[in-house]
């Protein structure tokens, strides 16, 4: 790739070449010998359609464009695989049709030639989990990379440069999405498009949303358990559409740029739950929502003292809590407390749980009534919460998303694709100046250009002198011959 240091200076060379055109044009006329004017003029009017080449104005242009161009300081970069770690999104955004064959098979294009020429790398399947091939020399990893399929639910860009980067250290990052630009990679490439799709979004009972990535509101049908439902979509935006079956199966009929997000459903299950310490009126609670109380489950009601790292979802409620205080705030941003109502109550104050807790609920005086944790929760003492009327809806909370069934969802993100952004190419490694280079061929070219006219003209010219001088030696000897003999010889 040739790039230019100062390509304004290029802007100049139109007025450049014109300067040399108007001065080449003025200079003084050749002398040329004939044998009369009246054939001169004559050949005048002989071959003024034909335009003759004249190789003198060309090389001066040469030579005077390639002047030129050195003080643009043109360089050759050139960019070397060298080690890399090679990140190719496989979220389902990128099965989408809005570039041939899709916008996976235009990553592998781009990725394939970088692989290729890596004498070590290592392939990273961007997804839900991150996936790593190598490292190995890049061929190797060529079929690893015609073998990608897209369709994971998301791509988790900095997991998979994270994982590359701990298998192959201090390699070159580059990174082959649809998605934003990560600023952590050494280069990124953009592979998505304008497409437009539409698609189902959410679903829960008796509802489901769909969302429309297009410039141009949707317009189309929903079949829902075989019933056909008319909807509208705003462009780049989302609509709902309410049906009376609790447990359904939906399909959109569409001919977009994306199909793994035109069919969805949902349905409900029991949901077992560990009930480690008997407590009659959770459990008749559980049995209320359709959970099957046991000694196994997908989570956990327990008693105990919270762990630091819990192995299932586990709600601990604290066995100690004699002192109580007033509930002034919690945390809203988690699904839990949706439509919880604590605030004016007073609840017991349960011991410190282990590090890693965070705060949930905050008491009067600045004390935690109620910690959370990715795995669990722990909360104030079970006598001070269950008569309470938001209790229920807790537990609700806590149980309800294991009983729910969604299937065939993507993320809203990947279903309004993500549109087009600046690519990123890595830089290069190797850079070769051309100003030298090109400076050296102006002046081969001024110095063949003297070489032909030139010089030729001052051989011309001193050939032609030497022809006259010639002529009247001849002359002079013509003169002489016939007069004859001087008289003192006859």
């Amino acid at each position: 790739m040739v790039r230019f240091l100062f390509p304004w200076v290029l802007a100049l060379l139109p007025f450049l070449w014109l300067l040399v055109y108007l001065l080449y044009r003025r200079r003084s006329p050749p002398t040329r010998n004939i044998a009369g004017l009246w054939l001169w003029r004559r050949a005048l009017g002989q071959g003024q359609s034909r335009r003759r080449w004249d190789l003198r104005l060309a090389l001066l242009l040469s030579a005077s464009g390639l002047a030129l161009a050195s003080l643009a300081q043109p360089e050759l970069a050139a960019a070397k695989a060298g080690l890399l770690v090679v990140v190719v999104d496989a979220s389902a955004s990128m099965a989408a049709t809005d570039v041939a064959p899709n916008r996976l098979g235009q990553a592998k294009t781009f990725a394939r030639p970088w692989l290729a020429s890596s004498p070590k790398a290592v392939l990273v399947r961007a997804g839900d989990e991150p996936e790593a091939f190598g490292p190995a020399p890049g061929r190797a990893l060529l079929p690893a990379l015609q073998g990608l399929k897209a369709g994971d639910k998301g791509a988790g860009l900095e997991a998979a440069l994270a994982l590359g980067s701990r298998l192959l250290p201090g390699a070159r990052t580059l990174i082959i999405s649809d998605s934003p630009d990560p600023p952590a990679s050494d280069g990124y490439l953009n592979v998505a498009a304008g497409g437009a799709n539409a698609g189902i979004t959410a679903v829960a009972p008796g509802f489901l949303a769909l969302a429309n990535s297009g410039p141009a509101p949707y317009s189309g049908e929903v079949l829902v358990n075989g019933r056909r439902y008319s909807v509208k979509v705003p462009s780049s935006g989302f609509a709902t559409l309410e049906v009376p079956e609790d447990t359904f199966e939906a399909r959109l009929i569409a001919q977009d740029a994306l199909a793994q997000d035109n069919q969805a459903s949902f349905k409900r299950q029991s949901v077992r739950v560990k009930l480690e310490d008997g407590s009659p009126a959770l459990e008749r609670l559980l049995l209320l929502l359709g959970a099957v109380p046991g000694n196994s489950g997908v989570i956990a009601f327990s008693n105990q003292p919270p762990e630091q790292d819990p192995k299932i979802f586990t709600v601990y409620f604290a066995r100690e809590g004699t002192k109580e205080a007033l509930v002034v705030d919690a945390e809203r941003t988690l699904p839990y407390l949706r439509g919880v109502e604590l605030v004016g109550y007073n609840l017991s104050i349960p011991p410190r749980p282990p590090e890693g807790w965070r705060p949930l609920i905050a008491g009067a005086g600045g004390v935690t009534l109620a910690w959370y944790h990715p795995q669990g929760l722990y909360l104030p003492r079970l006598e001070s919460l269950q008569d309470l009327p938001a209790f229920p809806v807790l537990v609700y909370n806590l149980v309800a998303p294991y009983s729910q069934v969604r299937q065939g969802l993507l993320s809203a993100e990947e279903t309004l694709l993500p549109r087009p952004s600046p690519s990123r190419p890595l830089a290069p490694t190797d850079i070769y100046p051309l100003a030298p280079w090109l400076a050296l061929l102006a002046a081969l070219i001024l110095l063949l250009e003297w070489w032909l006219f030139s010089r030729h003209k001052e051989l011309m010219d001193t050939r032609e002198a030497a022809g006259q001088v010639s002529r009247a030696n001849g002359a002079d000897k013509a003169e002489l011959g016939g007069k004859g003999r001087p008289r003192g010889l006859q």
